[in-house]
C-alpha cells in the first residue's frame, strides 16, 4: 500500500515565449525548475529528441516525488501541444524502483512540430516552481517514510486479528472441501465399478488426571534419573577405587581359570 496519494494538478497561466526556428535537433537541452517554499535551490531537467521516434522527446533527471503529471504541466506552459503518450521508462535507483531516485520518461506528441518548440523554448523559460502546479504539495519526508515502513513491518492488533481470522476461515473452507472430496471418493465407484472400503479406526478416549496423579518433577515422563549419593570428593574417589579393585579381582580370577583350562588340556597320563 502506497503512503502517497495521486497528485492533483492545478491550472497555471501559460508563459508567452518567442519561437526559435534554428535549432540542432540532436542537442541536449535543459529546463530550469525549483521545488518551492523553503526548497529554493535551482535544478535542471534534461531534454533531448528521441532518435527512435519522430514525435517523441526524452526527459531525464526527474525527481521521483514530482510525478509524471507535473512534468507534462510544466512543458505545457511553453509548448501547449496535445500529448499522445507519456511513459516513465526507468530509474537510477539500485532496485530500479520508479518511486525512488531520478526518473527518465518519454513524451510523444501528436504533432512533430511540438518537438521543435519544446527544445527551442525550454532554456528560455525562467525557473518553474513545482508548488505552483500542485493543489496540495507533498514532498518526501524521512519521518513519514519511517512511519510507513514501521506500519508495514509491525501491523496493529486489529490488522493481526483480521489476518488471523482470514487465515482460519480459509483453512476451515479448505478442510471442509477436502473432507467432501474424500467422502465422495470413498462413496462413488471408480472407472471399473469398485468402491474403496476402509477399516474404521478406533478412537481412544482422553483421560483427565488430577493434580495428585501428576508427579511434581518430570511431568508425565516415567523415566527416573539416577542420583549419585556420593556428595563429597573423597567419597567419589573411594567409590572409583573400589570399582577398580573389583575389576582387578575379576581379572585375576579369569586369568587363573584360563591357566587351569590350559593345564587340563595339556595333561596326558598315557
Amino acid at each position: 500500500m502506497s503512503c502517497c496519494s495521486k497528485k492533483r494538478i492545478k491550472k497555471v497561466p501559460k508563459k508567452k515565449c518567442e519561437k526559435v526556428i534554428h535549432l540542432d535537433p540532436d542537442a541536449l537541452r535543459y529546463l530550469k525548475f525549483r521545488i518551492g517554499g523553503k526548497y529554493a535551490t535551482e535544478r535542471h531537467l534534461f531534454l533531448k529528441k528521441d532518435p527512435s521516434k519522430e514525435k517523441s522527446i526524452i526527459v531525464s533527471n526527474i525527481p521521483a516525488f514530482i510525478g509524471e503529471e507535473v512534468i507534462l504541466a510544466m512543458i505545457d506552459q511553453f509548448a501547449p501541444f496535445e500529448v499522445e503518450e507519456s511513459i516513465v521508462q526507468r530509474s537510477n535507483a539500485n532496485d530500479n524502483s520508479l518511486s525512488q531516485g531520478q526518473l527518465t520518461m518519454s513524451i510523444t506528441f501528436e504533432k512533430p512540430e511540438a518537438i521543435i518548440q519544446v527544445l527551442a523554448l525550454c532554456q528560455d523559460i525562467g525557473p518553474l516552481t513545482i508548488t505552483d502546479f500542485l493543489e496540495e504539495p507533498e514532498f518526501p519526508s524521512v519521518l513519514k517514510d519511517s512511519m510507513c515502513l514501521y506500519k508495514r513491518l509491525f501491523p496493529s492488533e486489529e490488522q493481526i486479528q483480521e489476518m488471523a481470522d482470514t487465515y482460519v476461515e480459509r483453512y476451515d473452507v479448505e478442510q471442509a472441501e477436502a473432507r467432501k472430496e474424500a467422502k465422495r471418493k470413498y462413496s462413488e465407484p471408480d472407472e471399473d465399478g469398485w468402491i474403496t472400503v476402509t477399516k474404521k479406526k478406533k478412537t481412544v478416549k482422553s483421560m483427565k488426571l488430577s493434580k495428585e496423579d501428576v508427579p511434581l518433577i518430570g511431568g508425565l515422563n516415567g523415566k527416573k534419573k539416577k542420583v549419585d549419593l556420593a556428595y563429597y570428593t573423597f567419597q567419589i574417589k573411594k567409590n572409583k577405587q573400589e570399582k577398580a579393585q573389583e575389576l582387578l579381582k575379576k581379572f585375576e580370577e579369569d586369568r587363573k581359570r584360563i591357566a587351569q583350562l590350559k593345564q587340563a588340556r595339556n595333561f596326558k597320563p598315557m
